[in-house]
C-alpha cells in the first residue's frame, strides 16, 4: 500500500459525504414544505411573545414567520391554556389583514382568527399587553397599530383587567 491510494480513498470519503449532505438538505427543504411540523405554529409562537410581554406594559414584539395552514384558527382560548391569561384579556385583529377575505376575525365568546384560504399563508404577528383595555389603547399611539391603521378596527372591549393584542402583520 502506497500514501497515494489512501489519501485518494480519503478524499473519495470526503467528496461521498459532501454529497450526502448536499443531498440531505435538498430533502430537508421538501420535506419541511409538505409537513407543517417544520413550521412554526401560531398559537405557539403567539404564546411565547405573550408569555414574555404580559407583565411589560407598551413593550411591542413581533415574531416573524408563522404559518397558517389551511382553516387554522389562532384562538384566545387555547392562547389563555398556555399561560396566566383568561381568554378575556386577549383581543386580536387582522391589522394588515382587515381586507383579506381568506382570514376572518371572531368575537363572540372570545376571539379568534380564522385562515379560510386553501393554502399556507405566512404571516408576522405583533402583540402588545398592558394594565386594562383603556391603557393598551394609549399605549399604541404612535405605533405601527395606528401607523399602519389598525386601530380603527380594533376592539378590545372583551378585556376585563390586563389586556393583551394580538395582530397580525404582512412579512417583512
Amino acid at each position: 500500500m502506497n500514501n497515494k491510494g489512501q489519501a485518494y480513498s480519503t478524499f473519495k470519503l470526503l467528496i461521498a459525504a459532501i454529497v450526502a449532505l448536499a443531498i440531505l438538505m435538498i430533502l430537508m427543504s421538501i420535506i419541511s414544505s409538505i409537513f407543517p411540523f417544520f413550521r412554526n405554529d401560531p398559537t405557539e409562537k403567539t404564546s411565547e411573545l405573550l408569555n414574555n410581554l404580559y407583565k411589560s406594559p407598551e413593550t411591542i414584539k413581533t415574531v416573524e414567520d408563522v404559518t397558517f395552514t389551511p382553516d387554522y384558527v389562532l384562538s384566545a382560548l387555547a392562547l389563555s391554556e398556555r399561560l396566566p391569561l383568561g381568554r378575556e384579556d386577549i383581543c386580536m385583529s387582522l391589522g394588515d389583514y382587515g381586507d383579506e377575505e381568506n382570514f376572518e376575525l371572531q368575537t363572540v365568546g372570545h376571539h379568534r382568527i380564522v385562515w379560510n384560504g386553501s393554502s399556507n399563508k405566512l404571516t408576522d404577528i405583533v402583540v402588545t399587553c398592558n394594565i386594562n383595555e383603556e391603557m393598551l389603547m394609549d399605549g399604541i399611539e404612535g405605533t405601527i397599530f395606528t401607523e399602519r391603521d389598525w386601530d380603527r378596527d380594533i376592539d378590545c372591549s372583551i378585556c376585563e383587567g390586563r389586556c393583551c393584542l394580538v395582530a397580525l402583520k404582512t412579512p417583512g
